[in-house]
């Protein structure tokens, strides 16, 4: 019988997730593979920028800035590909890795958009690097999640909240089975809109 797999971290790793499951309560196993999975499901940044830096020879502060910028615009979704990273589902509803996704409300004058999420399946995969032309407001209901914005990730314990910038790339991994948050954007984002049946 082959010895089980593991992975030894360091004690200042250990700390920190010690320290999240205390704040969390979720598991340092959890947390660990949580975020894994978040870094494994993308490239790395620094490839990313290095490459470009390499390339285009910018080596201020300002111009890594936008080099920063661009790089994550090449691993992640734009506001108009919204749509390609969810897909519909038979209740009226969309789907984007371990989330399914509900529009709750949108008022007529198109500045907001209300959408209620949770956790479908035990797979606990996140909805893939996007970002949208407005604000939202994430609101964690039940359960915890991983919140990636840009390159910063932090997890999230219900009840608490988030505000991911107009134009910021980010992505939500949900941590437990039972995760529901609502999603306040606006202007509205067109991708998350579903055909309501009559």
């Amino acid at each position: 019988m082959k010895p089980p797999k593991h992975l030894v971290l360091e004690e200042d790793v250990h700390r920190a997730l010690r320290k999240k499951k205390t704040e969390t309560g979720i598991t340092v196993k959890d947390l660990g593979n949580c975020v894994l999975r978040s870094v494994l499901e993308r490239p790395l940044l620094v490839e990313a920028i290095g490459e470009q830096l390499v390339a285009d020879g910018l080596l201020n502060e300002e111009q890594f800035d936008v080099i920063r910028n661009e790089a994550l615009a090449k691993i992640c979704m734009s506001a108009a590909e919204v749509s390609t990273i969810v897909h519909p589902t038979s209740r009226n509803t969309v789907a984007s890795g371990s989330w399914e996704i509900e529009e709750l409300a949108k008022d007529t004058a198109g500045t907001y958009q209300v959408l209620l999420a949770w956790v479908r399946d035990h797979r606990m995969r996140s909805i893939k690097m996007h970002k949208h032309v407005g604000v939202e407001f994430l609101i964690l209901l039940k359960g915890s999640a991983l919140v990636t914005i840009d390159i910063e990730s932090q997890v999230m314990a219900a009840p608490t909240t988030v505000t991911v910038p107009a134009h910021a790339f980010h992505s939500v991994t949900p941590l437990e089975r039972g995760t529901q948050m609502i999603a306040v954007i606006s202007p509205p984002e067109p991708g998350y809109e579903v055909e309501k049946a009559t």
